[in-house]
């Protein structure tokens, strides 16, 4: 039995205060922060909620935004012993641009021998796979054409090929968690798919970065037959709201909110 708990979001809970960011605590047969979003709050929060991020076994940045792994030097001060996995140029540096206006949107560099940086696809053990590898069948997020990374003496759109995500095993299931999903939401959940071709789609958590057809990204949702989905931080309200009046089954994350899987 695996447990997710929100640590962190854009909103806050009536006990728990929320940033923009996300970060998850997976508690199962290996325990696993997946984010930290842009501070220490993760950890506040999870002191509230009883948990003990010291013992923890890893920890997984999905790619390099600072809403994502800005609390990653916290996370390795107050945890001396967990394995810290990030796509490899997580740390390359990144903005945002808009009415040519830059804004630095990266992760401070932090170097220690317990960053393992992933170039594919890697199975962790213990039901636990980081999922790199996507395609591009269904598109990207319409936000991505305002994200650049540094190359050379300027800036190229950010290709996102440090994205990564969690795929957890369970039962005759696989769950999704997922960051951003800057490489395409439908993308995703189709490499997991592909993956893990005799497992259904069980629980599929995380931001989706999601703005124009939503509609669209419903229905491909459906056709995957996702059971059951958790969404917010770069999912919009109003897109969340439209996905469940579609599908039925969009719950939101918020800090504190626990997903039994």
């Amino acid at each position: 039995m695996n447990r997710i708990t929100c640590l962190v979001e854009d909103k806050p809970s009536h006990t728990l205060m929320g940033e923009h960011g996300l970060s998850l605590y997976i508690e199962g047969e290996r325990d696993i922060l997946f984010d930290t979003g842009q501070s220490s709050l993760f950890a506040e929060n999870a002191s509230i909620l009883g948990l003990e991020l010291g013992g923890a076994d890893a920890a997984i940045i999905s790619h390099g935004h600072y809403d994502h792994g800005g609390g990653l030097r916290h996370f390795m001060g107050i945890n001396d012993s967990a394995e810290v996995f990030m796509g490899e140029g997580a740390f390359r540096r990144r903005y945002a641009v808009e009415d040519s206006v830059k804004r630095f949107i990266g992760i401070p560099e932090v170097k220690s021998e317990r960053i393992n940086f992933v170039g594919e696809t890697l199975p962790l053990g213990d039901g636990y796979t980081i999922l790199k590898d996507f395609g591009g069948r269904f598109g990207r997020p319409a936000g991505n054409r305002t994200l650049f990374m540094e190359a050379g003496s300027g800036l190229v759109p950010d290709s996102f090929q440090d994205e990564i995500v969690l795929v957890i095993e369970s039962g005759r299931e696989v769950h999704i968690i997922t960051g951003c999903s800057h490489s395409g939401i439908l993308n995703i959940v189709e490499a997991a798919s592909q993956l893990f071709p005799d497992r259904s789609i069980g629980v599929l958590a995380g931001g989706f970065h999601l703005s124009g057809d939503v509609s669209g990204v419903a229905r491909g949702l459906a056709e995957f037959k996702v059971r059951e989905i958790y969404t917010g931080h770069c999912t919009s309200e109003e897109a969340l709201h439209e996905l469940d009046d579609i599908l039925g089954n969009v719950r939101p994350l918020r800090p504190g909110t626990v997903i039994e899987l």
